[in-house]
């Protein structure tokens, strides 16, 4: 009986190693990749580091606007990349005004959500 039970016990042990030590499904996603590599031209932009987007950024979101669509449940799956990616360092706070701007700046409707801290389930 106690055989069994120290089993059980390594068994609860190994699986929350796992869990914890296994990041959000979004992390291991190949959308998530994508939406990294592409949002990361933006983010300085964003914590108010520099005073326009660049050239980049602004491409880079015109990409991400253009696939979002083509995406089964894209909107909420860009939503949970970006928190993904922005808890994934240390960076200053996003800041909402400048999210806003960002599409007027480089010409485009965002069609997806840039958010630090939003129930990316309700989209």
């Amino acid at each position: 009986m106690a055989a069994k039970k120290n089993i059980l016990v390594f068994v609860a042990v190994v699986l929350m190693v796992v869990l914890i030590s296994t990041p959000c499904y979004a992390s291991k996603d190949e959308i998530c990749k994508d939406v990294d590599a592409c949002f990361e031209y933006c983010e300085v932009y964003v914590e108010g580091i520099t005073p326009n987007p660049t050239r980049e950024c602004c491409d880079n979101l015109l990409i991400l606007n253009g696939r979002v669509k083509y995406i089964d449940n894209g909107v909420r799956r860009y939503c949970y990349c970006i928190e993904d990616f922005s808890h994934s360092h240390y960076h200053p706070p996003y800041l909402q005004s400048r999210i806003l701007n960002m599409a007027r700046i480089c010409g485009i409707h965002r069609s997806f959500p840039i958010s630090e801290h939003m129930d990316c389930s309700k989209l």
